[in-house]
């Protein structure tokens, strides 16, 4: 699960990828903030060691339930598609009028989950 940390006067928030459920998250995160002025925030890492954080600090967390497997920069999301239908085109296009038309093979797929 993803765990995002805002702390107060740092402009970037702190990303944690954990194995611990929300619910243990959201224990951890209330026993450090009714400690007081002092209580560090400790959230396990998913690769291993720990990530610490002064609880007086904190302005906000965020974290949900698992996630679908991100690939890449983490822009695309694999989801099981099926196929329902395959177009094959072979277009031939010319960058100027010396030169030869070069072929392009444009596929269209249709999934159930749309247009490809």
């Amino acid at each position: 699960m993803e765990v995002k940390i805002g702390i107060h006067s740092v402009p970037r928030e702190l990303v944690v990828e954990t194995d611990t459920s929300a619910e243990e998250v959201e224990r951890l995160l209330s026993a450090a903030l009714e400690k007081g002025e002092h209580a560090v925030f400790a959230l396990s890492v998913a690769k291993g060691g720990r990530v610490l954080v002064p609880a007086d600090k904190i302005a906000y967390v965020e974290f949900g339930g698992p996630e679908a497997r991100r690939v890449g920069f983490g822009n695309i999301v694999l989801r099981p598609a099926r196929v329902t239908s395959c177009s094959c085109y072979v277009l031939r296009s010319s960058a100027g009028p010396d030169r030869e038309l070069e072929p392009a093979l444009v596929l269209w797929i249709t999934t159930d989950q749309g247009m490809t």
